[in-house]
């Protein structure tokens, strides 16, 4: 991941048998490893640049490290991966799971850490998810209608208000291929996806 002011990569590496977070300036030169504990999960950059927020694969939640490195703050004590900063730096959203349940839902709580501020259902139960610029919202994927969870195996972006008060939006309108990932320019302005077809045969 670039960091926002475009002064580091942010990248996990395996090169000592554990998968572990390293910082490298933009032209690759002066590689640091920042972390040396569990294996890193996923990982989002704050938009001030001074802040990455990772998951591991052993504990399974959330936690703050400085872009200098350092000792890592522990955010959450349940389960809670996938982070996602807002633009206004003030929330993380992320996928969770409450103790002796299934199902997976999304999360936001604040930059700080603690318990959930909110817990919403995203339509389709995608976690191929991010922020709308004003922070207001969560920009989703999902293969249905936006509302139910019926796939047609197409996929578009939609916007889920997090103030509740209104259905779920559609932005895009693709009628073939499915999303594997997405993201903004830095200015908002364009929208940034990686689509393809998934083809499986029985043999």
């Amino acid at each position: 991941i670039v960091t926002p002011d475009g002064r580091f990569i942010i990248y996990n590496s395996q090169l000592n048998d554990s998968l572990q977070l390293w910082r490298m300036n933009l032209d690759g030169s002066d590689p640091k490893q920042l972390t040396s504990g569990p294996n890193i999960d996923y990982t989002a950059i704050s938009p001030d640049s001074r802040w990455i927020v990772f998951s591991t694969l052993e504990s399974e939640n959330l936690w703050k490290l400085s872009i200098e490195g350092g000792t890592a703050v522990q955010l959450t004590d349940y389960y809670s991966v996938n982070p996602r900063i807002s633009p206004d730096g003030k929330w993380i959203a992320c996928e969770y799971q409450e103790e002796n349940d299934r199902i997976r839902r999304t999360a936001i709580i604040p930059f700080e850490g603690g318990k959930p501020s909110k817990i919403v259902d995203l339509p389709g139960g995608t976690n191929n998810f991010n922020w709308s610029k004003d922070s207001r919202s969560l920009i989703y994927t999902n293969t249905g209608d936006g509302v139910n969870n019926n796939r047609d195996f197409v996929g578009n972006l939609w916007s889920f208000h997090l103030d509740g008060t209104s259905a779920p939006k559609q932005l895009t309108n693709f009628n073939t291929e499915d999303i594997y990932k997405f993201d903004w320019s830095a200015d908002g302005k364009n929208l940034v996806l990686a689509r393809g077809t998934t083809v499986s045969d029985v043999v």
